[in-house]
């Protein structure tokens, strides 16, 4: 069964360097493990997405919450899907602007996380990083 996880953390110390080799070493880790997703980030915070066979997901993930460089870690969903939307990118890596993050934290209320898992598999969250990440990675 394949499984995603979509979580937001802060990384306030991590310089362009260290983001770069951790970019890197996740695609290299992801494509051995069969995991693809999408990490997107902003001034010190990350919004990532994995998806792959739920062990291996679920493995990378208590990983990434034991992690040192990751602060304030919040899972936004977690849930089965059917289809993968970022089954082209072992790690896809992009940047986003201030204003990018605010809107889809406007998505998301993370106090609440009210019926995320109740959402269909097409949750409108994945759809939307899906599309930031699309339209801004060639810019």
């Amino acid at each position: 069964m394949e499984q995603c996880i979509v979580y937001f953390s802060s990384s306030p110390d991590l310089s362009d360097q260290q983001i770069k080799t951790i970019v890197e070493q996740s695609r290299l880790n992801n494509a051995k493990s069969g995991i693809t997703g999408v990490m997107l980030y902003v001034r010190g915070n990350i919004i990532q997405v994995l998806e792959g066979e739920k062990e291996a997901v679920e493995m990378l993930y208590e990983r990434i919450q034991l992690d040192s460089r990751h602060a304030q870690v919040i899972t936004v969903l977690s849930r089965p899907i059917s289809e993968r939307l970022f089954s082209a990118w072992w790690m896809g890596f992009e940047t986003l602007t201030d204003r990018q993050l605010e809107e889809i934290t406007a998505l998301i209320d993370l106090e609440t996380k009210e019926s995320l898992a109740d959402q269909p598999t097409d949750h409108i969250l994945l759809r939307t990083l899906k599309v930031f990440y699309e339209s801004n990675r060639y810019n």
